[in-house]
């Protein structure tokens, strides 16, 4: 996979340009990756509009949470390769008050993960 086409590239650029959440970047970064057209992506990414700023269940990071909801298989490994990357925090409310990353990091992070569980 070219480097641009990344989860973690598309993610993170999503995140940067204002255009969603931490989860709603990651779902849409997961879709252009998979080949899917922007309006598809787009959809994907509302899917996850209430899952930002520490809002995902049990105060997940936004961006770890629907990096697993993507691929769920893979769930484990994901969270794994998140935590080494984030002091060993995956919640929001450990994250962002202690400035352990930022949140466009985070997105980056879980678009990361997901590269990696593709393979």
């Amino acid at each position: 996979m070219d480097m641009k086409d990344s989860i973690a590239e598309i993610s993170k650029t999503f995140h940067a340009d204002h255009r969603g959440n931490c989860a709603m970047a990651v779902a849409y970064g997961f879709a252009r990756a998979s080949g899917k057209t922007e309006e598809d992506a787009v959809k994907a990414a509302e899917a996850f509009r209430n899952f930002g700023g520490g809002k995902a269940p049990d105060g997940l990071c936004g961006a770890l949470y629907a990096a697993k909801t993507m691929m769920p298989d893979h769930a484990g490994a994901i969270e794994d390769f998140f935590k080494q990357g984030a002091q060993g925090c995956t919640r929001c409310g450990e994250i962002r008050p202690a400035k352990i990353i930022p949140c466009n990091r985070c997105v980056e992070l879980a678009g990361e993960a997901l590269d990696s569980a593709k393979g």
